[in-house]
């Protein structure tokens, strides 16, 4: 037995190295203050669903940009009938081909960042392209509507979290079709909504930034589930089908969101974002990565110097093909492109170290750099003469 114990201790401090433990968001480490979000829309050719589970490491560095997009949180604008509200968010709320715009008032606080209440301004909507008649509208007066602390982000937040809700809100209209004698008739939109937030995995998450992406960020995985269910009363009774139908909207109408958010500590924002159709989160519609200013880098050697030397040849090069040599000998898949004198991008090409490449065909004769961008984002630069 005493044999077996200096392999033990071995064992058991290999595994204290490599395992990690679930980040702890609360209050003191989630600033979600009156400051916008920054994201890319990803390309969704070739993304994968995240993993679910204990101590992962989620790699999306490869990720490319559709574009850029943002979150709005503004400041909390004086008089607020919630006076503890630390931001505020734009919402709307959609009739048929009507779009209600309003304001939702959020607090951050020991339980989680929540939601307070929201608020409409006076907002008119004329109905003629939908009954036929230009006297016919929609009144949507001003009114609060307490959300009761709503919860968006439940403290702690950490492995094994489970959150629950169930809601009910309300937003009035004033309604006039003068075919069925309706003249100002309250119309009431009721949305049910029930929510489940789970957290179903932590580890660390890499996504683009820099030149090699972003350092492992410890993360967690929280996976949402919410469903509205639609009810519409006119002058307190539900409202009759053939006129919602001719507002473009259904009594009972169910509607579902379903996606995974990525959190780190010491960020109001997510890092990663993941929305699908439907609640088997099978097929993605949409995601999205964080373009925030102090996401860590990674820190990495030179390509040059992972490979023993790089050197390209023949050099000065005529209209052949070049070839890239790596110091070692090894085999290195590389992303390459040539930049002119002025930095300008001439080129780009995939190749490997000790394979001939045409990356230079087509290009006038004169001296290039040619940056070359290993399989971990390593990067190194060789100065080459075309003849």
């Amino acid at each position: 037995m005493k044999s077996l114990l200096p392999t033990l201790a071995l064992l058991a401090a290999g595994f204290s190295a490599s395992a990690q433990t679930a980040i702890t968001l609360t209050q003191s480490n989630f600033p979600a203050g009156p400051t916008n979000s920054l994201y890319y829309a990803a390309n969704l050719s070739g993304v994968t669903r995240p993993t679910t589970g204990a101590n992962q490491a989620w790699d999306y560095r490869s990720l490319t940009s559709a574009g850029p997009t943002f979150d709005i949180y503004n400041p909390v604008p004086a008089g607020s009938p919630f006076p503890t509200a630390t931001r505020v968010v734009p919402y709307t709320v959609t009739l048929g081909p009507l779009s209600v715009r309003g304001t939702t008032y959020q607090a951050l606080t020991s339980a989680g960042l929540v939601e307070l209440g929201s608020q409409l301004a006076v907002q008119r909507f004329g109905l003629g392209a939908l009954t036929g008649s230009p006297t016919d509208s929609l009144v949507v007066p001003a009114q609060t509507v307490s959300l009761n602390n709503r919860v968006e982000v439940a403290f702690p937040l950490t492995a094994g979290s489970v959150t629950r809700q169930q809601s009910r809100t309300g937003t009035v209209g004033l309604l006039t079709v003068g075919l069925v004698g309706l003249n100002r008739t309250p119309l009431q939109l009721v949305q049910r909504v029930s929510r489940v937030d789970s957290v179903a995995g932590w580890g660390t998450v890499r996504i683009p930034a820099g030149t090699g992406g972003t350092a492992a960020i410890p993360a967690l995985m929280r996976r949402t589930r919410i469903v509205e269910v639609d009810s519409f009363y006119l002058g307190g009774q539900p409202a009759p089908a053939a006129l919602l139908g001719a507002l473009g909207v259904q009594q009972g109408a169910t509607f579902g969101v379903f996606y995974d958010y990525f959190y780190r500590a010491n960020s109001g924002q997510t890092l990663l974002e993941f929305n699908y159709t439907t609640s088997s989160f099978q097929t993605l519609s949409a995601v999205y990565y964080s373009r925030e200013a102090n996401l860590p880098l990674t820190a990495r050697t030179a390509l040059a110097t992972e490979l023993g030397g790089l050197r390209a040849y023949p050099n000065p090069v005529g209209h052949g093909p070049l070839t890239l040599a790596a110091g070692n000998g090894r085999r290195e898949p590389l992303r390459l492109t040539v930049r002119d004198v002025l930095g300008r991008a001439r080129a780009t090409a995939s190749a490997t170290t000790g394979q001939p490449t045409d990356v230079l065909a087509g290009l006038p004769a004169g001296t290039y750099l040619l940056e070359a961008e290993g399989a971990n984002g390593a990067r190194s630069t060789v100065r080459v003469v075309r003849e």
